[in-house]
């Protein structure tokens, strides 16, 4: 788990706590019981809702069985916030179980596929440069998604986060020698130096760099 995971993992575990003293709060009433302390279920609920989206998505599972509760059944019992609870429990399960990394690292293979489609498809048509930088833009974001993944800082040059995570042993280093030669002809392209590189290095590089993406972003 990396550092943004583990604050989340903190943060969904404090809501846990709170909501089950917020469920404590019901009191017998003539309509039923309730939870007299609207603010303060609200402001719970608010953070609910922040924290399953902006970490899971909103077209996660966990989103998409918060959302109808909220949608169809009253909040103010304590009933409900339990089942809130129970949806908040299995998503501190399933982040610490490592599946957020997975969910993020398939996704980003995913967008990744799209704009190396996309080169693919310009180096076809005989704009190697073109498609030799788009190729270089997938290969700095993946190299950034992993380090990120291990807890390393991603920031800096490409150059410096694939030497990075070599020492890291994320990958060997005739691997790393591979991910060098594919900035170097990203380079190329970014700086004009066309004769450099040719139309069947662009092909080769896209073609790596798939399956770099395919190995390392789809766990």
């Amino acid at each position: 788990m990396n550092a943004r995971q583990g604050k989340a993992a903190a943060r969904l575990r404090e809501l846990i706590t709170e909501g089950e003293a917020v469920a404590l709060l019901e009191r017998p009433s003539s309509v039923g019981p309730y939870i007299q302390d609207k603010v303060r279920l609200h402001a719970w609920l608010v953070k609910v809702d922040n924290i399953t989206k902006t970490t899971f998505g909103a077209d996660s599972p966990h989103y998409s069985q918060l959302t109808p509760i909220l949608a169809r059944d009253d909040p103010s019992r304590a009933d409900v916030v339990r089942a809130i609870i129970g949806i908040l429990t299995g998503a501190l399960d399933d982040l610490e179980g490592g599946f957020l990394q997975g969910q993020e690292h398939l996704i980003a293979g995913e967008i990744l596929d799209s704009v190396l489609e996309e080169a693919r498809q310009l180096s076809k048509s005989g704009y190697k440069d073109a498609a030799a930088f788009l190729a270089r833009v997938v290969v700095e974001d993946a190299l950034r998604r992993l380090c990120r993944s291990i807890d390393l800082p991603d920031v800096g040059k490409a150059a410096d986060l694939n030497n990075a995570l070599r020492d890291a042993g994320q990958y060997s280093k005739p691997q790393w020698r591979i991910v060098q030669s594919w900035l170097d002809v990203g380079n190329a392209a970014a700086h004009g130096k066309f004769d450099d590189y040719t139309a069947d290095d662009v092909m080769r590089m896209i073609d790596g760099v798939g399956r770099f993406v395919a190995e390392n972003l789809r766990v």
